[in-house]
């Protein structure tokens, strides 16, 4: 009892520094914001922002300010207030909870894909581009020229819906909702089988309110499909690991190579699932075996791809972005974040030069990297800040307008709605990681396939480029562990802990 005490008072410190830090640094918005935006101006490469850029750094200081006297209230209240929410919250029928939570998110959802128009830009309008066009022809080309500078999955994804229900986006966005909800559901399966029930309870409702999970339902982007995959890998390893049959590690192999042609990132990712098997189970012949069984299935679902590029583009690989990507984080202009040069050693970035241009994006950025390895690493902790700093992502085009009109509209308020919303979630995500790496969970075998999976993601950014769209996937993650640290922080008493972790 005295150690979970000790682990209490060290929680509420850490909120109270937080809170603190927050504050001060979000009401600069109002006293000094042009120092501070001087103080950031070095992470610009040409020294000056764009209108959007200060939209965004307003907005992002205010909802600093905001988080931080939340925090406070959390502070002041938890002893009365949440502990009564949780015990409540406890207390309900399961069938209900999950009626009444599902429900809320679907309606949020639809109601948000009913109201915001379809954006298409970036990315987004490319996959909706090349989707359509392969719906008609089939085959994913780029102006008549194959092409796989973006793995095929989300194209094709989307290709199969334009074929059967025509090129209407309402339908892509209503299919949105259903993975939506479907990663609510797995990510309160996970969580349940981790942790507490009220700990489970209380991470699909953070999720079903998340705003950027809402947002991004009314954009054509990879994310959402990426993400309902993932969480049914973790769901089915912490299954596999529970029962490691044949069946499942097949089964396994077959989800991690959809994965991995959704989003070429994902492409180390079995190398993490084998891992957690190891160091959480004890017949390794048996996890050895299902773990080579896993890899290779996963390698045969990439494989008609990799022939396929083979064959028409002279080289057996997922996708032809990798180059570029290393590039962008690591150049002499990079900051950290996307940025591209008007001026660039590149033919173009696209087919039929995308090969040649893979090939050497990896070698001038291996270059760059060999001869500054010290800012190599400086450029990767920006990297990170970028990775987690703001939610703002789902929202660039509106912003965009905003700021182009200077102007305070709707979705500025959105935005800053989300900002704290996130913040919030990410201040207790980060208490409840450090609350298990100090054992204040039992150390359950589970949390090592997130804890791996939050490592591995932060490596693959640390090494290319981050953007705050790159962490929607981690978002299920946050969530569990900062319902587990509000938990074990308000009321102890209700973490009686899942046989299934």
């Amino acid at each position: 009892m005295s150690h979970q005490s000790n682990l209490q008072e060290k929680g509420g410190l850490f909120i109270a520094i937080a809170a603190l830090f927050l504050i001060v640094l979000g009401f600069s918005v109002f006293a000094g914001f042009d120092e501070a935006q001087k103080l950031l101006l070095h992470l610009s490469p040409d020294r000056s922002f764009m209108p959007i850029t200060v939209l965004t750094l307003r907005s992002s200081f205010l909802s600093f300010g905001l988080v931080g006297i939340c925090l406070v209230f959390f502070l002041l209240l938890r002893r009365e207030v949440l502990k009564n929410a949780l015990r409540r919250l406890a207390d309900i029928k399961e069938s209900h909870f999950l009626l009444l939570s599902l429900g809320l998110a679907l309606i949020l959802r639809i109601a948000w894909i009913t109201l915001v128009p379809t954006q298409l830009y970036s990315d987004w309008k490319c996959y909706d581009e090349m989707a359509h066009h392969m719906s008609q022809v089939w085959r994913y080309e780029e102006n008549g020229v194959p092409t796989a500078y973006q793995p095929v999955g989300y194209p094709f994804f989307l290709a199969i819906i334009y074929w059967i229900f025509g090129h209407r986006y309402l339908v892509v966005e209503f299919i949105n909702v259903l993975l939506s909800l479907g990663t609510c559901v797995f990510t309160y399966l996970v969580a349940k089988r981790l942790a507490s029930p009220v700990c489970s309870r209380l991470t699909l409702l953070i999720l079903a309110l998340f705003p950027s999970q809402i947002f991004f339902t009314s954009l054509l982007a990879s994310e959402i499909l990426f993400t309902f995959l993932l969480f049914v890998v973790v769901y089915f390893s912490l299954k596999h690991e529970a029962y490691p049959r044949m069946y499942l590690s097949v089964f396994l192999g077959l989800l991690l190579g959809l994965l991995i042609l959704v989003r070429a990132v994902a492409l180390i990712l079995p190398v993490v699932i084998a891992l957690f098997y190891f160091k959480s189970a004890g017949r390794t012949g048996v996890i050895l075996r299902n773990a080579i069984i896993m890899m290779v299935v996963a390698f045969l679902t990439l494989l008609p791809w990799m022939l396929r590029n083979k064959l028409t583009l002279g080289t057996f690989t997922v996708a032809t972005s990798g180059g570029i990507n290393l590039y962008i984080g690591n150049n002499p202009i990079s900051t950290g974040s996307w940025v591209w040069q008007e001026e660039n050693p590149f033919k173009g970035p696209s087919a039929p030069n995308e090969v040649e241009n893979d090939r050497l994006g990896y070698r001038l950025a291996t270059r760059f990297i060999m001869d500054d390895p010290l800012g190599f690493i400086w450029r990767g902790v920006k990297k990170e800040i970028y990775l987690f700093v703001t939610d703002f992502s789902a929202l660039s085009a509106e912003l965009n307008l905003a700021a182009q009109s200077k102007r305070v509209d709707k979705f500025v308020v959105f935005a800053v709605i989300a900002q704290v919303y996130y913040l919030i979630i990410l201040v207790f995500a980060a208490g409840g990681l450090l609350l298990y790496l100090k054992g204040g969970w039992g150390r359950r075998p589970g949390f090592y396939l997130l804890w791996g999976i939050l490592i591995y993601w932060m490596g693959i950014h640390f090494i290319f480029f981050g953007i705050d769209r790159f962490h929607f996937p981690l978002i299920p993650i946050l969530s569990i562990l900062a319902s587990g640290f509000l938990v074990s922080r308000l009321s102890p008493s209700l973490e009686h802990w899942s046989k299934n972790g």
